[in-house]
């Protein structure tokens, strides 16, 4: 998960480094300029979009891994009193 923060945080950071590159030294910015600066934008935006979605599945998978182990738990106590019934 860090992981993928530091690396939409380094997208993010390059993207506006590129644009402020590509912005040059006048006043206004030109038509190409302002396209890359859109695109940079909508970049950042899926980016920070595949971070959220990636942040819920993982949620979901570690309830899911929870909800795995308490019910391995449960199969093991249930074996050890089957096999305490038994004698063994």
């Amino acid at each position: 998960m860090k992981r993928i923060s530091k690396v939409v945080s380094a997208l993010i950071v390059g993207l506006l480094f590129v644009s402020m590159l590509s912005i040059g030294c006048t006043k206004h910015p030109n038509a190409e300029q302002l396209q890359a600066l859109e695109e940079q934008k909508n970049a950042a935006l899926a980016a920070e979009k595949t971070l959220e979605q990636k942040r819920r599945e993982k949620s979901q998978l570690e309830r899911e891994l929870s909800d795995k182990k308490a019910e391995l738990q449960k199969a093991k106590d249930e074996l050890a009193a089957v096999k305490q019934r038994l004698g063994q």
